[in-house]
């Protein structure tokens, strides 16, 4: 009875760790990475370009001769956070691209720093985001890009703000692009809006002014009625 215990309890033990060794090769093998990621950014020729998608973006820098850059986001409290990256890629001008698996990546409590491979090229990566804001740091020359989610604006002050001020627009595909001419900031930042943003914005105001237009008209009504009574009770001398 003891030697049967013993035994089915050792074959249990041996289960439980063949399990858990196969659960830890499995959480610990890399994503493979997708060289097709950015296939449709690195032709652009702006020194960044960021399209935002509704949980994450995509990043191309064009880096001339920066051996180093560091990239991160700026808190609340105006302090620096290190930006959390993945499906990191180099390109250089004839193609070759070079994976994350071979590139320095260290994250620091300020930033995350990717040691270049020579220069010049294109570095590509993504990154998480929520919301309706974004922000990237200036960290190369070169006119910026932001290409904004589908039906998103940023025409109303009330429900949007871009920083710097001066970039221009353009409309493609249904989305919005917004661009600067070699920003002198630490950082462009983006506030939009959806369409349907507006359409609740409009319907709001709408049902405002149709409130105080019904509230105008009763004061002015009883306001007369008042006026009305005053006279007949206690009408004018003659």
């Amino acid at each position: 009875m003891t030697s049967r215990f013993l035994t089915t309890t050792l074959l249990l033990f041996i289960v439980i760790c063949a399990g858990c060794q196969t659960i830890s090769i499995m959480e610990s093998e890399p994503s493979s990475p997708d060289p097709l990621a950015y296939t449709s950014l690195w032709g652009h020729d702006e020194g960044a370009l960021f399209q935002l998608e509704k949980k994450q973006y995509q990043a191309v820098y064009s880096i001339e001769d920066e051996s180093k850059i560091d990239l991160y986001r700026i808190h609340r409290i105006n302090t620096k956070r290190p930006l959390d990256l993945s499906n990191v890629q180099f390109r250089h001008p004839n193609g070759t691209i070079i994976f994350e698996d071979k590139l320095s990546i260290e994250q620091s409590r300020f930033s995350t720093s990717i040691i270049l491979p020579s220069s010049p090229g294109k570095l590509g990566f993504t990154s998480l985001r929520s919301g309706k804001s974004f922000q990237a740091p200036v960290i190369t020359s070169g006119n910026y890009v932001v290409i904004l989610p589908k039906d998103s604006d940023v025409s109303i002050p009330l429900l949007s703000k871009v920083s710097p001020s001066n970039y221009t627009t353009t409309f493609t595909s249904n989305q919005l692009h917004l661009h600067w001419n070699d920003p002198s900031s630490e950082a462009i930042y983006v506030q939009y809006y959806l369409a349907r943003d507006a359409q609740l914005l409009a319907g709001l105001l709408l049902f405002c002014g149709a409130s105080l237009l019904l509230y105008s008209l009763f004061f002015w009504s009883q306001m007369k009625r008042i006026r009305k009574n005053k006279f007949e009770t206690d009408p004018p001398l003659q």
